[in-house]
């Protein structure tokens, strides 16, 4: 079991070993966080040229679908065959992916090819994580933490314009082939340097849970979808999402491996960092889908003027997570993910208000940028906090459970934001609820500063 200054095996060789698995690890990063942010900006021009605005939802919403099994997957894969195999999968996945988006003649298409897309980057991204936690101890990772977010911030920072120059210069079809070569590096770096962690005796894997669960998702994004069925249509389709996830409730319970073990669902700060990630991803990812849109649509904006309206807010991201794990530390996840998420509710608010009054762009961007501050630390600490919690064999399991959570938040509000359209600062209150609601939240489940500081999170741990 692991603690503050031991390593129960060696992930790579100390010294240029550790240095090009980490140099993996960003890579795997930068890949991800710019996809995200790189697509947004084209996304007016593809739906504009593709004929296919009433789908523009779905394009953001299909990925983040498809992320969400991936996560599922990904962490379970991790843990019992490997995290070398299961990164180097995922992201052959993601690369397929976004080569066959660049290819799509419709919008249909591309949702289509988008999935296969998420499927892969749900598959990547929580094995990335977890394989910097084997690389670092909880007190490596409070330093290296500094790292990974400037690398992260770095790329999504970036995305939005580049997005933007290469829909403008080289058209929309390249946002989706700039990530292969970074992709493809980031797999030799991996596969020269990381050795897996020793796996436990291999346990029949169950793809029951993760079927259900995804199914049940599809059937409440496909009923909050306008005009995409008859209201009674919509209604037994929710009906029977609530019935698939009865049933997948119940294969859980019987499950002799559940997705996440009954031991770690009662620990508070796991509970209260499901709920981070819920929250998160639901503000990320519907800013990250309509703050370009409303900037086009509101301010009559070009692709790169959307895209640089994106750069405030991850800018303030990379700020606030450089200062999320000392708050954590210091006062648990009520510090760092709920005092965040209120400084989000805050700014979002700030940009509605400013959308509402067309106040000038610096305003705009000053309000995206405070957003920011505040949700960087809330969600990157919601990752590391249950990381600490529990045993090293099990990280890739929470990571996964957390990253699924920001993946259904994600899909869920661009759903919802999308079903309430009308005007612009209409759509933002429903952000401002989001991020509101889940200071809230983090404030009555997560332990306090004595319970959840650095004490708790240096000891192990969840057995």
């Amino acid at each position: 079991m692991e603690t503050a200054g031991t390593l129960p095996w060696q992930a790579a060789a100390p010294g240029a070993g550790r240095r090009w698995a980490t140099a993996a690890v960003l890579l795997g990063l930068v890949a991800s966080a710019f996809e995200t942010t790189v697509v947004t900006t084209a996304m007016p021009t593809i739906t504009t040229e593709l004929d296919g605005r009433a789908l523009y939802a779905w394009v953001f919403t299909g990925f983040l679908l498809a992320s969400t099994v991936g996560v599922l997957l990904g962490g379970r894969l991790a843990d019992q065959l490997g995290r070398r195999s299961t990164f180097v999968a995922g992201m052959g996945t993601f690369l397929l992916g976004s080569v066959l988006c660049g290819f799509s003649t419709s919008v249909p298409m591309l949702v289509a090819f988008r999935l296969l897309q998420g499927l892969g980057a749900g598959v990547v991204q929580p094995t990335t994580l977890t394989i910097s936690s084997d690389l670092y101890t909880l007190e490596e990772r409070a330093t290296i933490q500094s790292v990974f977010t400037g690398a992260w911030g770095l790329a999504s920072v970036i995305g939005p314009v580049v997005g933007g120059l290469l829909t403008e210069r080289l058209g929309w079809r390249s946002v989706f082939w700039v990530n292969v070569p970074v992709g493809l590096l980031a797999v030799a770096l991996l596969w020269r340097s990381y050795r897996d962690p020793p796996r436990p005796e291999r346990r029949r894997f169950e793809l029951g849970g993760p079927a259900l669960g995804a199914l049940s998702i599809a059937l409440v994004l496909l009923a909050l979808e306008p005009a995409a069925l008859p209201a009674s249509a919509s209604m037994a389709v929710l009906l029977a999402a609530a019935a698939v996830a009865l049933a997948f409730l119940r294969q859980q319970r019987r499950s002799a491996d559940p997705l996440v073990p009954p031991a770690v669902l009662r620990d508070r700060t796991v509970r209260a960092s499901l709920v981070g990630g819920l929250v998160a991803g639901g503000v990320l990812y519907t800013l990250s889908a309509y703050v370009p849109l409303w900037m086009t649509s509101h301010l009559g904006q070009s692709a790169l003027g959307a895209g640089v309206a994106l750069v405030p807010l991850l800018t303030g991201w990379a700020l606030g997570s450089s200062f999320g794990v000392k708050l954590l530390i210091r006062g648990g996840l009520r510090a760092s993910a709920g005092l965040g998420f209120l400084i989000a509710g805050i700014g979002a608010a700030l940009f509605g208000l400013a959308l509402s009054q067309h106040a000038a762009s610096g305003w705009l961007y000053a309000s995206l940028g405070l957003l920011g501050v505040g949700l960087g630390p809330a969600a990157s600490t919601c990752i590391i906090a249950p990381q600490a919690r529990v045993r090293w064999e099990q990280r890739g399991t929470v990571t996964s459970a957390v990253y699924a959570c920001r993946m259904l938040g994600g899909s869920l509000a661009i759903a919802l934001v999308n079903l309430v359209g009308g005007s612009e600062p209409r759509q933002v209150l429903l952000v401002v609820a989001f991020a509101v609601g889940g200071a809230l939240a983090i404030e009555r489940l997560a332990p306090g500063a004595e319970a959840g500081g650095r004490t708790a999170l240096v000891a192990p741990i969840i057995e």
